[in-house]
């Protein structure tokens, strides 16, 4: 079984059976200390921080665009290793079955071209680990612990003003200062929603556009060396 995936008797199974794995090795090496450490600090504060979603407009939102970010460009990755790997020498894709030719009939241009095309495209998905690496030691960063008690009594105190606006609208016309303890709640309580709305449009708009950009790159760099793939087997044939 070993042997198998060591022989790489075609450029395709030089790509399926060594450097498909480059992109995860390159994830493991980069992103692997900053994943425990985020764990290790902040896996405590996962309940926490779900259970506040909630309550914090668009919270739902803008986690959903960031699972979806993260998710499809994994989903992907994953379908190469099913969709795309040989058998018995045969590529079979939908209708189409490819033959790809052994390095005896590989061209020399063609093996510069994927010395340069897989150079390049490691280096590129590299730029892309190293930023998401970036990304994520600021937000380990955070000390959450210190926000938390913030974050609780803000909630706490949106939970009181709404219980005060209800209780005023719900007053006897006598009860005059629980109707204006009620209105000047629902005051508070409206212009809040809308100052928290507002906040809450920056991030979410950066998530929309992280989901688009991170899912689009994502695709494109996980099938493009299926697409170069591809070129390479239809045109070995050419004399340049």
């Amino acid at each position: 079984m070993l042997d198998d995936y060591l022989s790489w008797d075609t450029p395709w199974e030089l790509y399926f059976h060594a450097l498909i794995f480059i992109p995860i090795i390159q994830r493991l090496i980069f992103l692997g200390e900053p994943a425990l450490k985020a764990i290790q600090i902040h896996g405590h504060h996962l309940r926490w921080i779900f259970e506040r979603l909630r309550e914090i407009p668009r919270g739902y939102s803008i986690a959903a665009k960031f699972t979806v970010g993260l998710l499809v460009p994994a989903t992907i990755a994953i379908l190469r290793f099913i969709i795309f790997e040989p058998e018995d020498g045969v590529v079979e894709f939908f209708d189409l079955t490819l033959t790809p030719p052994n390095w005896e009939q590989t061209p020399p241009w063609q093996i510069w071209l994927m010395i340069l095309f897989f150079v390049g495209h490691t280096y590129l998905d590299w730029r892309r680990v190293w930023d998401t690496r970036n990304l994520a030691v600021k937000l380990i960063s955070v000390d959450v612990q210190k926000y938390r008690p913030m974050v609780d009594r803000m909630l706490q105190m949106g939970d009181w003003l709404k219980n005060s606006r209800d209780k005023g609208n719900e007053a006897l016309p006598h009860e005059r200062v629980a109707k204006f303890v009620g209105f000047f709640a629902g005051k508070v309580v409206d212009t809040t929603n809308t100052v928290v709305d507002k906040v809450m449009e920056m991030p979410n708009n950066y998530a929309g556009r992280w989901m688009v950009v991170n899912v689009a790159f994502g695709m494109a760099f996980h099938l493009m060396p299926i697409a170069f793939m591809f070129f390479l087997t239809t045109t070995y044939e050419w004399n340049l």
